[in-house]
Formats: structure tokens, sequence, C-alpha cells
């Protein structure tokens, strides 16, 4: 007993004197609370103690300085990191949806938008003070907003551009990142990258194999080759056009005119607002069928997903009814900035999918290594083992591949000239074009990879949700919830430039009166939406839109490779291959060649070509 209680008498001294005193300590203290004394002496009178031992002290330690600088520049570190992908997410789809809408040309009878000037400067004044202090990728990206539609009217008054001026430099003072929100080619390279990569990359697999490879990967890369030529189509549009903004702004130095250049504002300056329509008619049917993919690829995730955790099979149109009461609500958010986080979180997912899917067909054919007869052959062999006996043609579905291998397409086309324009300086706006054409064909060489390495994993019988053929086990179906949910939070924000434009067609149709007309331009520079129609009516509309496509997706749940074969080739080559040759051809009038007339020509009728063979071979084999 002496013992015992020498010990804790020499811990207890040893806690309340604390660490050595060459240590140097922070504000940051643990506590240890102390023992009652007459607790003690009740319990050794009960136990028959002749005496107690000494309670033990409370203890205050301070953790030492180091320490706590490593933990706060941690978290400072953490938090900065957050917030450079949380702004860079938001900005990108900001600049994704208003690529997709475009600006809005009001008819010049059209008084919505009517007001004075000092009202679209308070207007705008609210409006930036609102973006000031958002992400530095919104901020920058509040030129592509629809704000800059009032812009020009407002800078008429010298005053009123001298306090906007005066304005913009206090913010970008405040704002250290205020120039450069995406300013660099590395931003515009992971926009480039996230515009492009999503679930689609999981069809190739299937169209690979319906295919053969004899098809599908020169057609994967002609089909690129086209891509980038109209690309550097719309590029040389924008530079024509920047090119007269300039000499405009140097005429009429009273003016400063910032509106946004986007590919339907380009295809509004080559026809007409009839080409602007054509435009957005089609980003919003090709939205609109990536949405009814997303109808159809959850549903058959979930389903095997349920069957192999549970043994309950549970049918589709169950889980598509849960995937319509979710989305339902989710397509009421007019701000997509409050879905940031979820869409975070959804790039997260999808990555964590791409690679455990590459990785799983990888220890597939290593698991399965002596195919080609002999189990002591090496990987490398296998795989050229399995790639030999890959079929080379198959004439019953490689029509369907016309279409998917433009689907792919499908993110980066809109996105291309607003990444351009919020490239910063003048030499990085040089370096842009390269840059795009290395990335895009670095990101179809992986998409060749990847479509290959699955198909040779998995083999013919793999299916068009690739992730439905994975090899059971916990890690596939980790996969497939992944996915499942990294869609289920995609779905708003690829639905949100259809839904704005068909918003934005109903608010036409419907009367208009007078007294709302400031209200209505209030609302529409402090929202940043594209149709100003009311809440209720809005969410109506986005209900019947929603339900109409889970209505197709119950039609087509047992045809997603001809369902993404029409997108492509219907929406998807038009909007990538037909229409920038040919926008380029009318800007360009007087300024670009004969010989170039004639390949923007020839692209053209290629892509015409392939629209109409795509889709009429995939309705006739329906």
């Amino acid at each position: 007993m002496d013992n015992h209680n020498n010990r804790h008498s020499s811990d207890s001294s040893a806690a309340a004197n604390g660490p050595p005193p060459s240590t140097t300590y922070g504000s940051l203290q643990t506590y240890t609370a102390g023992e009652d004394s007459s607790r003690l002496a009740t319990l050794a009178k009960e136990f028959g103690l002749s005496r107690q031992r000494e309670p033990r002290p409370q203890i205050r330690l301070r953790v030492p300085e180091y320490a706590l600088d490593t933990l706060n520049k941690s978290s400072l570190r953490l938090k900065k990191i957050y917030g450079r992908v949380k702004s860079f997410s938001d900005g990108f789809e900001e600049m994704r949806i208003s690529a997709s809408l475009g600006m809005q040309h009001e008819d010049e009878n059209d008084d919505t938008f009517a007001g004075t000037i000092d009202e679209k400067r308070v207007l705008l004044s609210r409006n930036q003070q609102e973006s000031s202090s958002s992400s530095t990728i919104g901020l920058l990206l509040t030129r592509l907003s629809s704000v800059n539609e009032f812009e020009e009217d407002v800078e008429q008054s010298t005053t009123t551009t001298t306090s906007s001026s005066f304005e913009q430099q206090q913010q970008d003072q405040e704002d250290p990142h205020a120039h450069g929100l995406g300013g660099t080619l590395s931003s515009a390279t992971l926009g480039i990258i996230k515009g492009m990569v999503g679930p689609a990359i999981l069809y190739l697999p299937h169209g690979f194999a319906g295919a053969g490879y004899l098809v599908a990967i020169p057609l994967l890369f002609l089909s690129t080759a086209m891509f980038l030529w109209s690309s550097t189509c719309l590029l040389e549009c924008w530079k024509m056009e920047t090119m007269r903004r300039q000499e405009k702004q140097q005429q009429q130095q009273q003016r400063r005119q910032k509106i946004a250049l986007s590919y339907p504002e380009l295809a509004y300056r080559a026809w007409g607002r009839r080409g602007q329509r054509l435009v957005q008619i089609g980003i919003t049917l090709m939205q609109s069928g990536v949405c009814l993919t997303y109808l159809i690829f959850v549903p058959q995730n979930l389903r095997v997903s349920a069957l192999l955790l549970f043994n309950v099979d549970i049918p589709h149109t169950v889980w598509l009814l849960f995937m319509v009461i979710v989305q339902i609500p989710l397509s009421w958010i007019r701000d997509i900035r409050r879905l940031t986080v979820t869409n975070l979180l959804a790039n997260v997912l999808i990555l964590f999918g791409l690679t455990s899917c590459l990785g799983l067909a990888m220890r597939q054919m290593g698991e399965e290594n002596g195919g080609a007869g002999d189990e002591s052959t090496s990987f490398l062999e296998e795989m050229v083992y399995r790639a030999k006996s890959l079929p080379a043609f198959n004439p019953d579905g490689w029509f369907l591949f016309l279409g998917t291998s433009v689907l792919l397409f499908e993110g980066s086309i809109t996105l291309l000239v607003p990444l351009i324009e919020a490239v910063n300086t003048p030499e990085d706006k040089q370096k842009f074009p390269s840059m795009y054409r290395k990335v895009i064909i670095g990101i179809v060489s992986f998409y060749a990879f990847f479509g290959t390495a699955c198909w040779m994993a998995i083999g013919d019988s793999v299916r068009t949700v690739m992730t439905t053929s994975l090899p059971q086990g916990m890690l596939a179906t980790m996969i497939q919830l992944a996915y499942s949910l990294a869609v289920v939070f995609t779905f708003p924000l690829q639905n949100f430039p259809s839904l704005e434009i068909v918003c934005a067609s109903v608010e036409k149709m419907m009367p208009k009166t007078g007294s709302d007309d400031v209200k209505h331009s209030a609302s529409k520079m402090l929202k940043r939406s594209y149709s100003e129609i009311s809440d209720g009516k809005r969410n109506v509309i986005s209900s019947m839109v929603v339900v109409s496509l889970s209505i197709v997706a119950v039609l087509a749940m047992d045809d997603l490779d001809k369902v993404v074969s029409i997108m492509g080739g219907l929406f998807g080559c038009p909007l990538a291959f037909v229409l920038p040759p040919l926008i380029e051809n009318e800007l360009g009038k007087g300024k670009i060649g004969s010989h170039k007339k004639f390949v923007n020509h020839t692209v053209a009728l290629l892509g015409f070509g392939a629209m109409f063979v795509s889709t009429l071979t995939t309705l006739i084999n329906w």
C-alpha cells in the first residue's frame, strides 16, 4: 500500500511540476480533473484502511508552441486547398452554364429591361459587391454572367465608368486572386478535363466490343481530328470577334464594350437570332439526352448493387422512381453555388470510380494469367494475347459507335470560348490553342486505353454500363454505389442549362406587364438567372421536365447503347462538327482563303454524313 501511495504521489508531483522548464509553451491547454479528498476518505473507511492516499491534483498542461504552429499551419493549408478547389468548381459550373446559355438578345420593341442608367448602376454595384466576396473563379466569371448585358449601357456615362473602375480596383486589391480565377493555363487545363471526363467514358468498353477495334479506335481518333478542327474554327472566330471588339473600343473611346463571347453568341453574330436559337436548341437537347442516360445509368447500377449486397432483385422502375423523387427538388434550385459541395464530392467519386475500374481490369487480367496456354506467361504477354483475340470488326453493331464517339465531346465544345476568355495574359491566350489540342489528345488517348483495357479484361460480354459487368466483390459494389451517387449529384448541374432555356422560352410566351420591368431587370442581375419566370412556375416546369425524361427512360431502359448513339449522332454531330466550320466561313468572309473554306465545308459535310448514318442506322436497328 505504501509503495502504491508513493507511486501515485510521485506521479502527482511530476504532473504538477509539468514538463521541463526548457520547453516553450503556447496558449492551448489540456485538462485532467483532480480527485475529491473526502470521497477518498470515505472509500478508505469502507475498505478498513488506516489512512488514505493523497488525492490526485488537477493537471493543466500547455501544448508546445511548435506543435501549435504546426497544427495551425496544417489547418490553414487544408482550408486554402479546400477553398481553391471549391472556388474552381463553383466558377467552372457558372462558366459552363453561361457558355451554354449565351447572351440574351432582346427584341428592339421589348422593354423588359427598361430602366434608367442610375437604376442599372445601383443593381450592377450590388451585384459586384456580392461577387467580390465570392470565390476566385466566381469573381472572374462575373464577366460571363448576365450582368454583362447591362454593362455597356451603364458605362455610357463618364462618371459611371470612373466609379466602376475605382470600385473594381478596390475589389481587386481586397482579393489577391481577382485577376486570376482562371487566369492561368493550368486552371484552363483543369477546366478542359473537368468538362470532358464524365460517366460517358464507361460506355466505351461496350462500344469497342460492339464495333471491333478496327472500327472503334480509328473512328475515335477520326472524331477527335474533326473535333479539333472545329475547335480551331471556333477559336479563330473568337479571335476575329475580339479584334473587332478592340477596333470598336478604339473608335468609341467613351464606351467600353465588354460582351462575353460564347458559342451561342458567335452563332448569333454569324446568322442572327436564328443561329443563336439553333445552337441553344442543340445544347438543350444534348444536355437533356445526357440527363436521360443518367436516369438509365443509376437504376441499372443500383439494381446490381442491391442484388449483390442484399440478394434482393429490385426492378429498375423502383430505382428510377427513387431517382425522380430526389431530382425533382434538386431541380428547383436556381443558385448553382448551393450545389458546389455536392459537385466536388461527385468529382472525387468519379475519380475514384475511374481509377478503381482500371485497377480491377488490370487485376482481373493478372489473376486469369495463363490464357495464352502457359501459366508462367507474364502480364504483358497476357495482354498481348488478349488483344490479339479481340474481334476486329462487328458487322451487327459498328454503327452505334459513331454516336458514342461524338458524345464524348459534348462537354468541351461549349466551354472552349469562355475558357480562352478567362485566360488572363495575351501570352497565355496565344498558347491556349496548342495546349487545348494536347489536352484533348491526351484525354482521348486515355479513353482508348481505358476502353481497350476494360474490354480485354471483361470480354465481349461487357454491358453498356461497364460498372455492372465488374467481377463481383466489395470493391465492385463500392464503385457502382460511388458512380451512382456521383451521377445523382451531377444531374442537377447537367439539367440546369436546358432547364433555363426552356423556362426562358416559356417566359417569352407569357404576357408581360409594364410594372414589372425594373423588377425583372433587378432579378436577372442579382440572381444571375437566364429566365425571370416566378419560382412556382419554374418549379412546375422543372418537375415536368424531370418526369418527362423519366418516362422516356422507362421506355429505353434496356437500350442505353442506342440512346447514347442517338444523342451523339443526332445532337452531338451538328454541335461538334457541322456548325463551327460554317460559323467561321460566315464570320470570316473576306478574311479566310478559299482552301480554308473548302476544308470547312468538307468537315461540315462529313459531320452531317455521320449524323445521318448514325441516326438512321440506329433507328432502323432499334
